[in-house]
């Protein structure tokens, strides 16, 4: 089936004309007389073409074109004109013309153009969806990366596993909280699934083990922020970057007493503060080698306690406010969560 192509000219004898020509391709013809019933017709009607006539009694067709880039951008028009002007040519084609016709024309210029311009709008088209094909197939690529070297961490320690999981989600919940964009919001969700990536590194003796860490064991251990950083820097992946930066600054303190550079206040990077508060909570409630885990009210009276010191007490205050949300499935449960929250920030 050909396509819908709008003709618009106030002469009508010029209409008739092209309008034959169209239809001689087999395309369907639609006449309008001035610009007002050209959009009414373009409101009505799918049209892949538009033929517009630069002067139309009072009316320059340039302002139809205009239109057409914000109200119908992917319908392509091909101005006709009198105008035999590079300078007029330049300006029709900068607003969106993909080209125009001398009057007077030819049969064949006026074919010529019309099929020019449904071939490149196709191709356009086609162009448009790919590139939004191409950019989703990265963005699931990127979140398969971000998954698989989180399995590679929870084959380690399936403590980790469960751990990563749980800190993504609420990480993504705090930034929404904090009024990040919903981009943003999407990024550290995951990038901070891979804050402990690091840990890949960790010798199994020490990261498995059921006693308290010696001084020499912690000091092996406080090398996971920059073997992540590592293993992510060199990325070209925004994603990969965003997880690198996390990686390395999770543990570094408000108060400068972090590791591994001791920065401090807001020196670290924002997701940094966020997974710090996350990622706390998330281990004082779960059960490691070598204790139980804390309750919910425990870990909150803890972290109330270091807020400006270990923990950003604008992002600490927030995540307490936003305590019942955080505790969804799969996080660790307490009736009187919200209760125990209000009153330890004070």
């Amino acid at each position: 089936m050909g396509a819908s192509v709008l003709v618009v000219d106030d002469e009508p004898q010029v209409r008739g004309l092209i309008c034959t020509l169209v239809e001689s391709r087999g395309d369907r013809c639609l006449l309008a007389g001035d610009l007002a019933t050209a959009r009414r017709i373009l409101a009505d009607e799918e049209v892949q073409l538009v033929l517009c006539d630069v002067e139309l009694r009072g009316e320059s067709g340039l302002d139809l074109v205009g239109w057409l880039q914000l109200e119908h951008p992917t319908v392509a028009v091909v101005m006709v004109t009198a105008i035999d002007d590079a300078v007029f040519a330049e300006k029709a084609l900068g607003l969106g013309a993909y080209g125009y016709i001398i009057k007077p024309f030819r049969t064949n210029d006026v074919l010529i153009a019309i099929q020019n311009a449904l071939r490149r709008r196709t191709l356009e088209l086609a162009t448009g969806e790919g590139l939004a094909t191409a950019r989703e197939g990265l963005r699931a690529s990127e979140e398969e990366t971000i998954h698989r070297l989180a399995l590679a961490a929870e084959l380690r320690d399936e403590e980790t596993g469960h751990h990563i999981a749980r800190v993504g989600r609420s990480a993504g919940l705090l930034a929404e909280r904090l009024g990040f964009e919903p981009k943003a919001i999407e990024r550290l969700r995951l990038a901070s699934q891979l804050h402990d990536l690091g840990k890949i590194g960790i010798p199994d003796e020490i990261l498995r083990k059921t006693g308290l860490l010696s001084r020499v064991e912690r000091a092996v251990m406080e090398r996971h922020p920059e073997t992540g950083y590592r293993i992510m820097r060199e990325s070209d992946s925004p994603l990969l970057k965003a997880a690198a930066d996390v990686a390395l600054n999770h543990h570094e303190r408000w108060d400068g007493a972090g590791y591994p550079f001791g920065l401090a206040g807001d020196r670290i990077p924002i997701g940094a503060r966020i997974v710090a508060v996350v990622d706390v909570f998330d281990a004082l409630t779960s059960a490691r080698p070598y204790r139980a885990a804390y309750s919910v009210d425990e870990a909150v009276a803890m972290m109330a306690a270091a807020r400006g010191r270990q923990f950003d007490p604008d992002v600490l205050d927030v995540f307490l406010e936003s305590l019942g949300d955080v505790l969804g499935p799969g996080l660790p449960q307490s009736s009187d969560a919200r209760a125990a929250a209000r009153p330890a920030v004070v």
